[in-house]
């Protein structure tokens, strides 16, 4: 399970497609009020995303109990990560180095965005187990096999 689209516009298919095809990843916005000036965005692993589902059907009867109709629940790490650190993650699990550029900021981008996840836990006893490097390990993984395996699964699906 993985990226679907051969030309992802997200930071993780970006950084993947960069390195697999030997060109920097610009890094859009480095002027921005955070840790390291680069933008902040909340990645989950999807395993963890799917463990927090299983979590809410199994305590959906205690979650939406009495007069609670309904409940939203944010799913995330709670502090987010920096493009930055993102770059430098992927370059924990790659052999060889991913190179980076600093590039403007694109038009509608905020300098950052990320959960408050307290009430999974607290409602859901869920939190994130795998890492941000498990995470990349993972999309790493399925990329020599997406194709055959979407075609196989999926034949539907265009890529």
């Amino acid at each position: 399970m993985g990226l679907q689209l051969k030309r992802p516009s997200h930071a993780l298919g970006v950084l993947i497609q960069a390195h697999q095809e030997g060109r920097p990843f610009p890094i859009t916005g480095t002027d921005y009020p955070t840790r390291d000036g680069s933008g902040i965005r909340d990645y989950v692993h999807v395993w963890d995303l799917a463990a927090a589902h299983i979590a809410a059907i199994e305590r959906f009867d205690s979650v939406v109990a009495g007069p609670r109709r309904s409940v939203a629940i944010n799913l995330g790490t709670g502090s987010g990560t920096t493009v930055r650190e993102l770059c430098a993650a992927f370059n924990n699990v790659v052999s060889t180095p991913l190179t980076t550029v600093d590039a403007d900021r694109r038009p509608g981008d905020v300098a950052g965005s990320y959960t408050k996840s307290d009430r999974a836990a607290e409602l859901l006893g869920w939190t994130p187990k795998l890492s941000l490097e498990d995470g990349i390990r993972s999309a790493l993984d399925w990329m020599p096999v997406r194709d055959e395996l979407l075609s196989a699964t999926c034949p539907g699906v265009r890529s």
